[in-house]
């Protein structure tokens, strides 16, 4: 390259000014070398394109599965995978370009490097509890609900720390779990079962709510959502069936930001 890349500091190396250039270079040529490869497999097998989407767990769990099978059923060769993992494990994927785009959580000011965010719209989240267990009401303050039994989600992950910020705002401190939990069948399992209650997204207890398994208790003086952002890499080129997700992801945000604020 004709520059000094690395130089020594103590026992190791850092990169200097034009080593960072040549890595984010560097890095961005891996990644679409990765597109490029999956689009000539697709080539020689004949398939109508290829779309794989990383999503975070109740995203890809509740979200994503009608999108992608109205997308499927509208593209006969199309081949169309969703990878459910951790939004931070979704999102380094989103980087090394093993997957076209993203689906997460969206946390304000947490854009990853190398990547575009976009938030598309906004969920409500709300207490779920069991039809006859606390609280007696139709809804509850934040203090009120800090005297409750919560089940709560692992901490340092991405909805945890999207509470603990929105809660920090409203001037709570983090509340106290009973238990934690991993993922939202769990969750509401144990809320059920044992009269707890959470604070859950609106659209994981849709089913629920109808079946009257669940209740949604309104929150009195705070309004808490969850964002729902997708990424893509910033030098990511779209086929056709890409575009044609993003577009539906987009229509979703749009018919949702609509509805009014619920599950």
């Amino acid at each position: 390259m004709g520059a000094t890349l690395f130089v020594r500091s103590g026992s190791g190396l850092v990169l200097t000014e034009a080593g960072e250039r040549v890595y984010q270079w560097a890095k961005e040529v891996l990644a679409s070398s990765v597109q490029v490869q999956r689009d000539v497999d697709d080539l020689v097998a004949g398939t109508a394109g290829s779309l794989v989407a990383a999503a975070s767990m109740a995203i890809g769990t509740y979200l994503l599965p009608p999108v992608m099978t109205a997308l499927r059923a509208e593209r006969t060769g199309a081949d169309i995978t969703v990878q459910i993992s951790e939004p931070e494990i979704a999102l380094r994927a989103t980087q090394r370009g093993t997957v076209d785009l993203a689906v997460t959580s969206w946390i304000e000011g947490e854009t990853p490097d190398a990547l575009v965010g976009e938030k598309l719209w906004e969920e409500p989240i709300v207490v779920c509890a069991s039809p006859n267990g606390p609280p007696h009401s139709d809804s509850v303050t934040l203090a009120e609900l800090a005297g409750l039994p919560l089940v709560g989600v692992p901490t340092g992950v991405s909805y945890h720390r999207m509470l603990v910020e929105q809660l920090r705002a409203h001037g709570v401190p983090e509340l106290p779990a009973v238990i934690r939990l991993g993922h939202a069948e769990a969750i509401k399992e144990a809320v059920a079962a044992n009269g707890w209650v959470s604070l859950s997204v609106g659209y994981t207890m849709r089913a629920d709510l109808e079946s009257g398994r669940l209740r949604a208790v309104r929150i009195r003086d705070a309004h808490l959502v969850e964002g729902i952002g997708l990424y893509h890499r910033e030098a990511k080129y779209f086929s056709p069936l890409q575009s044609a997700a993003i577009e539906a992801l987009r229509e979703l945000g749009r018919s949702r930001c609509a509805v009014t604020p619920g599950p």
